[in-house]
């Protein structure tokens, strides 16, 4: 399929540079709408759980909904774009996200959020791949790292502030404006979209959408997430959990096997052709996982263990988001003169110390030293992803490019929404664990349990405090100290894991440091 993507007409007497740049800054517009909303309303969670007296077996649908229609709709690129083209395709989902937050806000029910919500997920998955493409594909050659690295910061930045500016929302004005706080950008993105968004190429193919291969990612999606989320609550040996999974192998089995067969495959299989390609997959995947799986953690983490309240939470991101706005723009004129691999191993190296620094902090950590390891990894995250964009759609023939974008903004997603809960389900475990250890080394020869003990009859008893009552105190305050040992330990493993997930991803990385797919200078 050919999705070469043309000028406007009503720009076309503007200089070409100009009409290029109004392109990125249209598309930009409407992408960070989209990609503030995929983490601002995860802060407004609490709040709604509150509003509709539900717990959190049914609350992790408002985040896991946006995720998997996210995630799914992201392999639907190359199809929209020969279908209806750039400009309408853009239009439309604008204006279907800016209704689905209007929705979300006036919500009378749980459900009706969660549908909102999965409505705007839909949306936010269509538009990420099909920015990607129409910036790649606009921009000249030697102007795409560039470009890209421009990209990557809406892609990353808006997830980072998000928390932040939800929170300031929730806080001040209500939860349910955390829904069209970000209406404005849709909407000035549509009115630009109209004049600077490329229209369908007159010389596309319009092809059917592979509905059976689309229901059966579906079905995979949902199942995996499902039982992923449920696991710990219900235990993994239960049969809806075991079920999940076992729907979600056989249907992610049946997807692969159609696509290798089908004629119009949903995932063009001939884009893992290039070994370039499928190494930047892979890196992919692991990145999302990465990243927005240490955006789940770290937060909690510093409420947590730190002792930080929410806004101090927020503050810290704020370091790493400034050395981002600096990074990925050198990161993407680096990207035009060098091969792809090295920048992507030097971010990939960078954000594993990051979070291996991370799985060293304890109790007493300052603010500065966390700010400080954050922000060393995003800007290794701001190296890897212009040259990874780049490096991986180069390398593939024009007509590929569309697909290669939603296949590749797939697996960063796939990763993402795998990364969180895979994460959860580890702090989760590895405190219980954690717990069980700690609780068999407190018996009455253990000498630090007793000098702690001692000190805290010596407070009681200052207090007025003794016999029944300060053994009960005794039990309860070791029991917390326990919890609180447990927890932090937990936390050191999910980002110890983290860690060991991006070395492993730099093994994969090193064919991208070979000739196939450097950037043109």
């Amino acid at each position: 399929m050919t999705a070469a993507v043309q000028p406007a007409t009503p720009a076309a007497a503007a200089p070409a540079g100009l009409f290029r740049w109004m392109t990125m800054f249209t598309v930009m517009t409407g992408l960070l709408g989209s990609v503030m909303s995929s983490t601002m309303a995860n802060i407004a969670i609490p709040d709604v759980m509150g509003a509709f007296g539900i717990g959190q077996d049914r609350a992790h649908w408002m985040s896991s909904g946006f995720l998997a229609a996210m995630t799914v709709s992201m392999l639907l690129n190359a199809w929209v774009l020969g279908k209806f083209g750039a400009r309408h395709a853009f239009i439309a989902a604008m204006l279907i996200f800016s209704a689905a937050s209007i929705l979300g806000e006036v919500a009378p029910t749980y459900e009706v959020v969660v549908a909102a919500r999965v409505i705007q997920g839909a949306c936010a998955g269509v538009l990420q791949p099909m920015a990607m493409s129409v910036i790649f594909l606009t921009f000249r050659p030697h102007e795409r790292g560039v470009a890209m690295g421009l990209f990557g910061m809406g892609v990353v930045i808006g997830p980072a502030l998000g928390p932040t500016i939800g929170g300031f929302i929730v806080d001040h004005l209500g939860w349910r404006y955390v829904f069209t706080a970000t209406l404005p950008l849709p909407l000035i993105a549509t009115a630009f979209a109209v004049y600077f968004v490329p229209p369908r190429d007159p010389n596309a193919v319009r092809r059917r959408l592979n509905w059976q291969s689309l229901l059966l990612m579906v079905t995979a999606v949902t199942g995996l997430l499902n039982g992923l989320s449920n696991g710990q609550r219900l235990g993994w040996e239960s049969v809806f959990v075991t079920g999940s999974l076992l729907v979600a192998a056989v249907a992610g089995l049946a997807f692969v096997v159609r696509e290798l067969s089908s004629k119009e495959p949903l995932v063009n299989l001939e884009l893992f052709a290039s070994r370039t390609y499928a190494a930047s997959a892979v890196v992919s995947l692991v990145f999302g996982a990465g990243f927005f799986g240490s955006t789940y953690l770290l937060p909690i983490f510093v409420q947590t263990v730190s002792g930080f309240t929410a806004l101090k939470a927020g503050l810290m991101l704020l370091p790493a988001g400034l050395a981002q706005l600096v990074v990925f723009p050198l990161a993407g004129r680096l990207a035009q003169h060098v091969r792809p691999g090295w920048p992507i191993l030097f971010g990939l190296l960078a954000f594993a110390v990051s979070t291996f620094e991370f799985a060293r902090a304890d109790f007493d950590t300052d603010f500065w030293t966390l700010a400080l390891w954050l922000t060393l990894g995003r800007i290794g995250l701001g190296f890897v992803f212009p040259s990874l964009s780049v490096g991986s759609l180069q390398a593939l023939r024009p007509e590929l490019v569309p697909y290669g974008a939603g296949t590749l903004n797939f697996t960063r997603m796939l990763g993402a929404a795998v990364g969180v809960n895979v994460l959860a389900v580890i702090v989760d475990q590895r405190t219980a664990s954690h717990a069980t250890q700690l609780t068999q080394t407190q018996t009455w020869d253990n000498q630090t349990t007793q000098l702690l003990l001692d000190q805290l009859d010596t407070l009681l008893a200052k207090g007025g405090l003794a016999g029944v009552e300060a053994t009960a105190t005794h039990l309860d305050y070791l029991g917390r100290v326990i919890m609180a040992k447990a927890n932090w330990l937990a936390f050191q493993d999910g980002f110890l894991a983290v860690a060991v997930a991006f070395v492993v991803a730099m093994l994969l990385a090193v064919p991208l440091t070979r000739a196939e797919g450097r950037a043109p200078r």
